[in-house]
């Protein structure tokens, strides 16, 4: 597959339960299987336990399509990889990176330390990333800013894979968004995409040819799809306003690094990426938003309580699912992503 073909898939959500025939695997398995597949492209040991590290917990945090099978997916182009990142243009709090074609979590862990000391030094952290492969949950990296006391905003930009409600003509990415808060606790973090559904399951229902989610994809026509081989374009979430949220952060992840959008996107390597950290000690010197922030989510677990439990704190639930599914030491995987899973750990990069 060209690079322009390469599929999209940069938000993920639990695919539907109408989804192909799941088997138990246990998670040491996975993890074995994970670590060969990255051996066989030729990473270190240190670098495979960060990529297995980060897809396995989409997984578990209940985003399968930004977990094991976006892995089997991504892990294609991981022998694609040229250097290592670099960053090629800074002024004040920006910097621009190269990621050199870097399998994108390890990609991604540079942004994240370029981001973190410029806003260090200087009280926030621009970084614009380019040429670089996927990654999947964002989480991991705004939650990896706010674990230094800092506010973290994530974003990305795709091929114009995204329609406008009612619209047809895809103009946009399925620009994702993600944001961490720093707390005496654990950071309060979110990660959404701002397309009803993500890309990934179009390409997961194509594979098992069942029946896409109602109203989430379209086809050439504009016309709502279940059809994964008639859909084309993702719907994106929330009428005119979510179309408004998409645009601010296709810039985020375009113009303002001077990165290509909307149909400029031509591929993989053409997909700007941005990393925002804030430090809010620049502007409160004694050190207390941590702490303001707790006291709100206390303010925000008692209201949920309140109102019985009908509403939830952004992440609470991924982190729930994920200390279960290791308590349990199993997990569920669609027979179609470990069979590709297992093609992969024996040396297979081609094979889809």
């Amino acid at each position: 597959m060209s690079e322009s073909a390469r599929p999209e898939s940069v938000r993920d959500t639990a695919l539907p339960e109408t989804g192909p025939p799941k088997v138990e695997v246990p998670l040491e398995e996975l993890e074995t299987l994970m670590a060969e597949v990255c051996t066989a492209a030729g990473l270190t040991e240190e670098a495979s336990s960060q990529v297995v590290r980060h897809y396995l917990a989409g997984e578990l945090r209940g985003s399968p399509s930004h977990g094991i099978a976006k892995f089997t997916f991504e892990s294609r182009f991981f022998p694609d990889r040229q250097a290592s990142p670099e960053v090629i243009r800074e002024h004040g709090v920006f910097a621009i990176v190269d990621a050199h074609r870097e399998i994108g979590p390890l990609s991604a862990a540079f942004a994240v330390r370029v981001a973190v000391e410029r806003a260090r030094r200087y009280g926030a952290g621009l970084v614009g990333m380019i040429n670089t492969q996927r990654y999947g949950i964002l989480n991991d990296w705004t939650e990896a800013i706010a674990q230094h006391g800092l506010i973290g905003i994530v974003t990305n930009t795709s091929r114009a894979d995204a329609v406008a409600a009612g619209g047809r003509t895809p103009v946009v990415g399925v620009n994702p968004l993600s944001f961490a808060l720093p707390t005496l606790d654990q950071p309060l973090a979110a990660d959404m995409g701002t397309t009803l559904a993500p890309m990934g399951v179009l390409w997961e229902h194509r594979r098992s040819g069942l029946p896409l989610p109602p109203d989430c994809f379209v086809d050439a026509q504009g016309q709502p799809s279940t059809d994964p081989n008639e859909a084309v374009s993702a719907v994106v979430f929330g009428e005119h306003r979510g179309f408004a949220v998409s645009l601010l952060l296709q810039a985020l992840a375009g113009s303002l690094f001077g990165f290509p959008m909307g149909g400029d996107v031509e591929g993989t390597y053409s997909t700007g990426y941005a990393f925002i950290a804030l430090d809010p000690n620049f502007t409160d010197p004694g050190r207390k938003a941590a702490a303001a922030n707790t006291r709100l989510v206390e303010q925000l677990r008692a209201a949920c309580i309140a109102d019985g439990d009908t509403w939830r704190l952004p992440g609470e639930q991924a982190r729930v699912l994920a200390a279960a599914a290791r308590a349990a030491g199993v997990v569920e995987v669609p027979e179609q992503v470990l069979t590709r899973l297992r093609a992969r750990a024996a040396g297979d990069f081609t094979s889809d």
